[in-house]
């Protein structure tokens, strides 16, 4: 995957991701601005104002604000959480998805074998190993409860909306990246002494919608919340 063929909420995840990177934990909405437009000029350039060479010459800030603010996907999926007044920080779940960013870009080269596709191993060894999957996989579905899920998505009933919404995308996120991953044969590892199968890609998937309609009561009261300043 090539930078170019990234979504423009995929862009200012990477660039908040670089400034994390730099120390930046907590970045200004300007901070964003200038990183963006520093890596994807083409997307984040000011219309109309470039040199000879047609390198963007100023950074349209308006572009990135229409962005980050109120209930755009980057926030509306909990990727970003706004910490102050024009002031952000990357979500755990939008630090995670930035690297599951890089490891697409990686796929096909020499790095395929990096350090996201062992967190990517390990997260779907955590996930088939939940009681949440045991419960689907027995057929026990009316012995689920509320505590299965959130162990699977890795919330509490207390959590705020954005960091349920930020683990529902990464889960989401991790299962479509890794099947795709199995499909095209660029990862496989064993799991409990076999292979993994694509039955097990069934269940996990199966397992994740389940909990998702068995318990979307739950989700709804919580994502109801306004706990973001």
């Amino acid at each position: 995957m090539k930078t170019k063929d990234y979504s423009v909420v995929e862009k200012l995840i990477v660039a908040a991701f670089l400034l994390d990177e730099e120390g930046k934990r907590i970045f200004s909405a300007e901070d964003l601005v200038v990183k963006a437009w520093n890596v994807f000029p083409e997307t984040f350039g000011l219309a109309g104002q470039t040199d000879n060479e047609g390198k963007s010459l100023h950074p349209d800030s308006n572009r990135v604000f229409a962005e980050i603010m109120g209930s755009k996907p980057i926030r509306k999926r909990g990727y970003l959480l706004k910490v102050g007044e024009k002031q952000y920080q990357l979500t755990e779940a939008g630090i995670d998805y930035a690297r599951i960013i890089r490891y697409r870009s990686a796929e096909g080269t020499t790095t395929k074998k990096s350090t996201l596709a062992r967190e990517i191993k390990n997260e779907i060894r955590r996930l088939l190993s939940s009681r949440a999957i045991e419960k689907v996989k027995g057929q026990n579905l009316g012995e689920l409860t509320f505590h299965d899920a959130c162990s699977f998505w890795q919330i509490s009933p207390r959590s705020s909306a954005i960091e349920v919404s930020g683990k529902l995308a990464k889960t989401d996120k991790i299962l479509s990246i890794f099947e795709h991953s199995v499909n095209e044969n660029r990862i496989s590892f064993e799991h409990g002494g076999s292979s993994l199968s694509m039955d097990d890609i069934k269940f996990l998937f199966l397992t994740n919608n389940t909990l998702k309609d068995k318990f979307k009561e739950e989700i709804g009261i919580i994502m109801q919340r306004t706990d973001e300043r």
